[in-house]
């Protein structure tokens, strides 16, 4: 199983690792929505977001490889519509004051973390509207355990059908 890497044409953060994106200019964002590069992209606080089109694998049975996706809710409703056997999770803070902290503690404005919040009710609801699981990150250790556990188990299901 591979990580996608999305790109986004926002600033990196201070401290943010520079492979924790494809960190590009608009302009080119726009010309790889342009010819089809990405399965999914979205616009959110003037910035693009998008997921590249994962390549065709050697995967079992000459069928695509898993690639692991980290997407927002808008997103995993475009793949979800695209490849309807996803296995989709959700991954939420353990209340809004959390998401606060943390998007604090990782140098957000004010501004932003407010305009982040505002919406994230209505994030969460869609995503637990189409994930097949959601997994509260209230420790992230436990929560790791349970995503790999949600993946192992729905790839084992697939390999013997």
């Amino acid at each position: 199983m591979a990580l996608s890497i999305s790109w986004t044409t926002r600033k990196i953060r201070p401290g943010e690792s520079e492979d924790a994106y494809v960190f590009v200019s608009r302009k080119r964002f726009l010309a790889a929505v342009d010819v089809g590069f990405f399965l999914e992209w979205e616009e959110f606080g003037h910035n693009l977001y998008g997921t590249p089109r994962p390549n065709a694998g050697a995967g079992p049975n000459g069928g695509h490889s898993a690639v692991l996706l980290e997407i927002d809710a808008k997103g995993a409703r475009t793949v979800r519509r695209l490849e309807p056997s996803s296995l989709i999770i959700g991954l939420e803070p353990p209340s809004l004051a959390a998401l606060r902290d943390r998007m604090g503690g990782r140098g957000d404005s004010p501004e932003h973390i407010e305009r982040r919040v505002k919406i994230a009710d209505e994030e969460m609801a869609l995503a637990r509207s189409i994930a097949d699981h959601v997994v509260v990150n209230d420790d992230l250790g436990s929560a790791v355990d349970e995503v790999v556990h949600l993946i192992e188990a729905w790839l084992q299901e697939r390999s013997t059908r």
